[in-house]
């Protein structure tokens, strides 16, 4: 009878322990999959930026061309109509590269605040475990 009462006894006080430990357990999981998530949405941060890095060159490269073919509309005015299609036409990739720039940028701007969500989910599963007992 001594036996069950303490077995019981034993399982009673070891239960808050288990509890606790499997709180810090996922606690831990947690701030490693913050982690990775912050990870994660920095390389898509930085992906974007390259995108836009790379969409802003476009459009000046796009600019450029368009400028250059403006000049060469005022030689002649044979020339000036096949060089105004060409205006036309760099201005339009001009513009499709602003819009894959600010595009980029918008992706940028949701990685970083994903790359911040993840850091303030890592900061809490740190904090977590650092004071269990909040």
């Amino acid at each position: 009878m001594k036996l069950a009462i303490i077995a019981a006894l034993a399982a009673l006080t070891a239960t808050p322990v288990m509890a606790q430990t499997i709180q810090d357990e996922q606690a831990r999981a947690d701030y490693h999959q913050a982690k990775a998530d912050a990870a994660r949405a920095q390389m898509q941060k930085e992906d974007a930026q390259d995108e836009a890095a790379t969409a802003r060159a476009n459009a000046a490269n796009s600019q450029a061309q368009a400028d250059a073919a403006q000049s060469d509309a005022s030689t002649l005015q044979a020339q000036a109509n096949a060089a105004q299609t060409q205006a036309d036409e760099a201005r339009n990739q001009a513009n499709a590269s602003q819009a894959q720039a600010d595009s980029a940028k918008t992706e940028a701007d949701q990685a970083r605040a994903d790359r911040n969500a993840a850091l303030d989910r890592a900061a809490e599963a740190r904090n977590t475990i650092e004071d269990p007992y909040p």
